[in-house]
């Protein structure tokens, strides 16, 4: 007896391993042959009018209805009315039927036929097969071919020779649904062939029987897991999903169909192409509106590097080449200083970061006429404002704008026409940059767009983003645009950064780009997110009703809040090899991520520090440590919560402490914070290198593991902290009845002490001895105690 597990690919051609004898193929209806254009059936339910969303109530009123059937008639089944009764005992019959036509119209709006499935049907009708569903469903037939006719047409529809409901049985699948429909059939078991997609009721039950079965596996483990974690994500990104929104997900059936298994395909594919896909339609229809708006020719331009995979999704889209300019916040900000304001204004703006190599080249300055300015960062951007810099530095500037004309122009952009900059975002640097020098000097217009906008200032210039305030909150958008690095890595192309153009505007460029790993890795991904462009409706015999532009950005959401907050394993070890170029003008890069590194903060400091420090892919390094950190880090920045060092912390453990001085010596207790594993940390106020520390470990534990002894300046542990950039001070303890076992593995004597003597030649900073430590095994577990 035939029993398989087949995949979406492998569907229309399934009757070819049929076996002989087969005169009915069965079919399950949902997720089988229709598929909802959401997450969960219940997502539907978020479409009807109930106040506070409807998915809750509806759901449990269902689940009430089943108990009540089951207690009182032993019936494993009910129907749409028995739920209804439930939901609304109250209402007279001519409501209950108007809520009961509202929910089979929220199944008709979302529901599609799977194209897989179409086509088996009709291999079967070629083969003179009847063709059956049998349904686990609260739907009575004559609602269920209603909903099938309308996802998958009359044609379809009239191809099912019978539909057989467990609500009209009161038994699913199961429980003996397939002895009344083999009874009705009037056939041998052996002469049906059943698909499904439930391993119980689809395979194991008919089965038993002796029908033959293929059990129909949708997606993946990882797949079917990505998905729950993207309707997680759109649902803490957007309050309404799952309320008065269903979590839409119409890449689902697209995805079910991809037959390549590595984690760069899959990233690309099933991740980043949903996202690219609906950002290259929303341009191309924003380019119309412009161009409707200005009476003006529109020549939208993607900007590179980020803009590459969003130009290159738009030419597998439309057919056409798109046009692209290399354009760097770099190169955009150095051809706008038109005087002495503007260069004022900039050198204002920059941080405290002493680098004046840096200025000196945004501002179009040689590294010797930096030097003769200044070597400090002050004295540099007070000798940069006088006239004879000034004069210097406008001229430049104004020939760089002359050249980076010339490279819009071989990008195909004239004087008058209106540009549209496409680029990921999220502030439009660029555009709030070039905007008034190219619409003074060449009379362009230019717009923006972008996949993600969160603009710092209000602008007032033509800028909208496809994920952007009219949609989400800022402390959303804020979030999302935190770790957007990631996406700018797996955008971009391999080139170095652009610092400079010829006098025909071909770019000149800084760097030799990327590594080859790195290259090969997100050139897989590309080309796979492009692959997703091309049939970004695989599988849809024809689409939904609610596939439609607000559903597929509520889908980009939740695809991209699900990447950028709750990476898998296999994301995170293709992105450990990423690099990121900073694009200063510099040949500076830092690695996008540091597991090991962000590991070593878990342990010494915990969640908050780590959270309140400059990080690139801080989600993608918390990802060992499993969903309930990152769903704390997710739910910190989404909703921009005040919470404190102090709010994370669990139980103290209490350490006796000698602090001693040259005029003496006093013992304190200091309590010390759970930090991450088993890792304590404790902090001791040196004052400005004043006192010595001895920690009496031998009163508190017999085994102890130290990760850390070192010194740092206090404001460092404040909540300014990532502003400090002094390095620590490793202490050079003595170890008195501590004997090392171990790297860092230390059995504590009764009277075990680490001393350590305060750090020299530190001014009058004041600092503190911070020590991370893993107690293996405490003396007493009473010196646990609730932290105050």
């Amino acid at each position: 007896m035939m029993q398989v597990k087949v995949t979406a690919a492998e569907l229309p051609n399934l009757l070819d391993r049929a076996p002989d004898g087969i005169r009915v193929l069965s079919l399950d209806c949902f997720d089988t042959l229709i598929w909802r254009n959401v997450e969960a059936p219940h997502d539907i339910f978020a479409d009807l009018p109930i106040a506070g969303g409807g998915g809750w109530v509806r759901t449990r009123a269902e689940s009430k209805a089943r108990k009540t059937a089951w207690l009182a008639e032993e019936r494993a089944e009910v129907t749409i009315d028995h739920i209804y009764r439930t939901l609304m005992p109250s209402a007279c019959d001519a409501e209950r039927a108007a809520a009961i036509a509202a929910e089979l119209a929220a199944e008709a709006r979302h529901a599609f036929a799977f194209a897989p499935v179409v086509a088996l049907i009709r291999a079967a009708k070629a083969r003179g097969l009847e063709v059956i569903v049998v349904s686990d469903t609260y739907l009575a037939e004559d609602q269920l071919r209603a909903l099938i006719t309308s996802a998958a047409g009359d044609e379809v529809a009239n191809l099912i020779d019978r539909i057989f409901c467990s609500s009209a049985f009161g038994k699913t699948k199961a429980t003996g649904l397939f002895e009344p429909v083999l009874a009705a059939l009037g056939v041998p078991a052996g002469a049906v062939l059943h698909v499904g997609d439930n391993a119980e009721a689809d395979q194991k039950a008919p089965a038993g029987l002796g029908v033959a079965t293929a059990h129909f596996r949708q997606f993946d483990h990882f797949a079917q897991q990505r998905l729950r974690l993207e309707a997680a994500a759109a649902a803490m990104i957007d309050g309404r999903i799952r309320a008065d929104v269903p979590a839409y997900q119409p890449h689902r059936p697209a995805i079910a169909l991809r037959e390549e298994t590595d984690a760069a395909w899959t990233l690309g594919h099933d991740v980043l192409g949903p996202v690219f896909q609906t950002f290259a339609a929303w341009v191309q229809g924003e380019a119309a509106e412009i161009a409707a708006r200005t009476g003006r020719p529109v020549k939208p331009v993607f900007l590179l590097r980020d803009g590459h995979l969003p130009a290159r999704v738009f030419e597998a889209m439309t057919g056409t080449k798109a046009a692209t300019a290399e354009i760097s916040r770099f190169t955009a900000r150095r051809a706008t200083f038109t005087g002495e304001a503007a260069v004022g204004a900039y050198l204002a703006t920059q941080a405290k970061h002493g680098r004046v190599d840096v200025l000196a080249r945004q501002l179009g300055l040689t590294d010797s006429e930096a030097r003769a300015l200044g070597t400090s960062q002050e004295a540099f951007s007070r000798a940069a404002l006088q006239p004879a810099a000034l004069e210097k530095i406008v001229a430049r500037s104004t020939a760089f704008a002359d050249r980076l004309f010339a490279h819009l122009r071989a990008a195909g952009v004239e004087r008058g026409d209106a540009v549209l900059f496409v680029d990921l975002g999220y502030n439009g640097t660029a555009q709030n940059q070039l905007a008034p020098v190219l619409a003074e000097r060449f009379d362009l217009h230019v717009a923006g767009r972008y996949l993600l906008l969160r603009e710092e200032i209000l602008s007032g210039l033509d800028k909208k983003g496809f994920l952007d305030a009219r949609h989400y909150d800022l402390r959303a958008l804020h979030a999302l645009s935190g770790p957007i690095a990631v996406i700018e890595q797996l955008s971009t192309c391999p080139r170095g950064s652009v610092v400079d153009y010829g006098p025909k505007g071909d770019p000149i460029r800084k760097g030799g780009g990327t590594k080859s790993a790195q290259n090969a890795i997100r050139d897989r991904i590309q080309e796979a997110c492009i692959a997703f462009a091309r049939q970004p409706r695989a599988g849809m015999a024809r689409p939904p009703a609610s596939d439609d532009a607000d559903c597929r950005r509520h889908m980009a959401a939740g695809v991209l809040g699900r990447l950028l907050f709750m990476p898998s394993a296999e994301e995170v070890a293709l992105l450990e090899a990423f690099e990121h170029d900073i694009n200063l003008g510099t040949k500076d890069s830092v690695r996008l991520l540091d597991v090991e590194r962000a590991a070593e903060g878990m342990r010494r400091r915990g969640l908050f520090y780590l959270h309140q420090g400059e990080r690139m892919y801080l989600s993608g390094e918390i990802q060992p440590y499993g969903l309930p950190t990152a769903l704390a880090l997710l739910g910190a920045n989404r909703f921009d919560l005040d919470l404190r060092n102090a709010d994370f912390r669990g139980p103290a453990l209490t350490l006796p402490v000698m602090l001693a001085d040259a005029r003496g010596q006093a013992m304190i207790e200091v309590e010390a914070h759970a930090t991450h594993d088993g890792y304590y940390l404790a902090t001791v106020p040196v004052g400005a290198g004043r006192f010595a520390v001895g920690i009496n470990f031998g009163a508190v534990c017999d085994w102890v593991q130290i990760d850390e002894c070192a010194f740092h300046p206090v404001a460092a542990f404040g909540p300014r902290s990532r502003e400090i950039a002094v390095a620590p001070i490793p202490a050079q303890p003595v170890r008195e009845g501590m004997n090392e076992e171990g790297p860092g593995l230390f059995r504590c004597g009764p009277e075990a002490l680490l001393l350590a003597p305060p750090p020299q030649n530190v001014g009058a900073t004041p600092y503190l001895l911070a020590i991370a430590f893993r107690p293996l095994v405490l003396k007493d577990r009473a010196a646990l105690k609730k932290a105050a």
